[in-house]
């Protein structure tokens, strides 16, 4: 029977990567904004921090930097992008659109890693076919799924403040 870990580092990734599950798929699900979505969303973006850090202590698969490696990196920067507009509430009128756009992207990342993770245990399979496979049963349903619910996460009182919104006029 292969064995799921091989290092204290992988552990702590392995761990670090179901709490990111976890959490990132809660925030998700339960309603937007308030303390408890803060606070499970800080827990994700930590847990995530953690699992992309010990993501490069990682070298078995590829004995060197690999294409999880990159993955990494992109998820990164994903991660901080989702983050950026919360820490500064710019720009003023679509950061809330855009902390969920990207943070939703950065859960649908990790559900492709983890499937990613899982095919590349199975023997037979190219990389590619790793890589399209992975990427195409998360992203596919994750992009219908997201399309769906964006006007509910973005919630009653933003859309009403676009909708209520006076057309400015001009005195001649």
């Amino acid at each position: 029977m292969p064995t799921l870990v091989y290092s204290t580092w992988g552990l702590l990734h392995l761990i670090a990567a179901l709490a990111s599950l976890l959490l990132g798929t809660t925030v998700l699900v339960l309603p937007k904004r308030g303390k408890l979505h803060q606070r499970l969303g800080y827990g994700y973006v930590i847990s995530m921090a953690v699992m992309l850090v010990t993501s490069f202590t990682i070298y078995r698969q590829y004995h060197g930097f690999g294409i999880f490696h990159v993955a990494a990196l992109l998820s990164s920067i994903t991660l901080s992008l989702g983050m950026i507009p919360v820490l500064r509430k710019k720009p003023a009128r679509s950061w809330r659109q855009l902390h969920y756009s990207f943070m939703y992207l950065s859960v649908l990342e990790i559900y492709v890693a983890l499937v990613a993770e899982v095919l590349v245990r199975m023997p037979g399979m190219s990389f590619w076919e790793v890589a399209s496979l992975s990427t195409t049963t998360v992203m596919l349903p994750g992009a219908l799924l997201f399309t769906r619910f964006r006007k509910r996460w973005q919630g009653p009182s933003h859309r009403a403040l676009h909708q209520a919104r006076p057309a400015m006029r001009v005195n001649a």
